[in-house]
């Protein structure tokens, strides 16, 4: 059997520990950035950011996906 055709899903896909490297950060009026969380996967991570702009205030939300560390 050749799996090497078949299987296009990647490594990250398969590790919850890879997909729940995803941040929501906030921007205020006054250039500062602060992180209000991390350790979400993507989905819930555009959510957060999705309900903060609901709310009508004037900071930027965004998500970013961390950088993945290296471990030796």
């Amino acid at each position: 059997m050749n799996h090497s055709t078949s299987d296009k899903t990647s490594t990250a896909d398969n590790n919850p520990d890879q997909q729940k490297k995803w941040s929501v950060w906030r921007q205020g009026d006054d250039g500062n950035r602060f992180l209000i969380e991390a350790g979400l996967s993507e989905a819930v991570a555009k959510q957060k950011v999705a309900e903060f702009e609901s709310h009508g205030h004037k900071q930027l939300y965004w998500a970013t996906q961390s950088r993945l560390e290296h471990t030796p």
